[in-house]
């Protein structure tokens, strides 16, 4: 699995961005799901593969809607970075085998599977059962094939309004995502930022979300900071170490180092490293 994935599903498994998510792109913000409600659904079904041999299905992040001590329904989250022409056929196996579980169950409940694009290309693959047969079967046979569908959302595209729906961390990273270089940190404050800050790191160029993640680190910040004020503490840092720098480097009588570090930042970190100023 890949560290984006693994960056995506760390944040989204929290009830409060889970429902969110699927608050905001499903239900326009409408509180359908409430995160006291929500709790872990099985991720992983087995089926049979092309040898006899039990295989596993792996879903992303799954919960159950549970009121009162019982199950309403059933919302799965998969993270995509590349559009897959096969994909709704996983999420038919997905589906199916949830279905097939209730077949011999005493309860019933919808299942709802959503897919998140994270890549920066259009969605230009299948996504419903009919469009994967098009061109491949009649149209007096395709009429009679089940439909399935996919719910792909771009998280790179979202509109503005579909993203003024979002109020969890996840609003965050999809104003960073559709703004880019214009994006203007919101004073929001942050209530996962561990787990924010490794998922900006993973889907952006920006080398200053890695060292956030260190900088919260050290000063134990957990969350209650919006981006505007880690930002200023960033940049307060990155100032008290280049004073530090240069008093070191003056000091020692590098004054060609001095003219150096004004312009080569890779030069910059080396010598923060040879005198220890973290």
């Amino acid at each position: 699995m890949g560290q984006k994935d693994l960056a995506q599903k760390n944040l989204e498994f929290y009830p409060d961005v889970f429902a969110d998510i699927i608050n905001a792109l499903l239900y326009k913000g409408e509180p359908v799901v409430k995160s006291e409600e929500l709790m872990a659904a099985p991720t992983e079904n087995l089926y049979l593969g092309k040898e006899g041999d039990i295989r596993n299905l792996y879903q992303d992040i799954s919960k159950y809607v549970v009121e009162n001590g019982k199950i309403k329904a059933q919302y799965s989250v998969e993270n995509e970075i590349q559009a897959k022409k096969k994909m709704v056929l996983r999420k038919a196996g997905y589906e199916g085998a949830v279905y097939r579980q209730m077949f011999e169950g005493k309860e019933i409940y919808p299942v709802i599977n959503i897919v998140l694009y994270w890549g920066k290309g259009k969605w230009k693959q299948p996504q419903s059962i009919h469009q994967l047969f098009d061109g491949k079967v009649p149209e007096k046979i395709k009429r009679y094939i089940d439909d399935i569908r996919l719910h792909v959302f771009n998280m790179r595209k979202l509109p503005k309004e579909v993203r003024e729906l979002f109020h969890s961390d996840m609003r965050i990273v999809v104003d960073y995502l559709a703004e880019g270089a214009e994006y203007t940190p919101s004073n929001k404050k942050i209530v996962h930022l561990e787990e924010l800050l490794l998922l900006l790191s993973k889907i952006s160029d920006d080398d200053r979300y890695k060292k956030l993640i260190q900088l919260a680190t050290q000063s134990g910040q957990k969350g209650g900071m919006s981006m505007c004020e880690l930002l200023d503490k960033y940049e307060k840092k990155g100032e008290e170490k280049l004073a530090c720098l240069v008093d070191k480097l003056f000091n020692a009588g590098r004054v060609k180092d001095l003219q150096e570090i004004v312009k080569n930042i890779e030069y910059r970190e080396q010598l923060y490293r040879e005198y220890g100023i973290v």
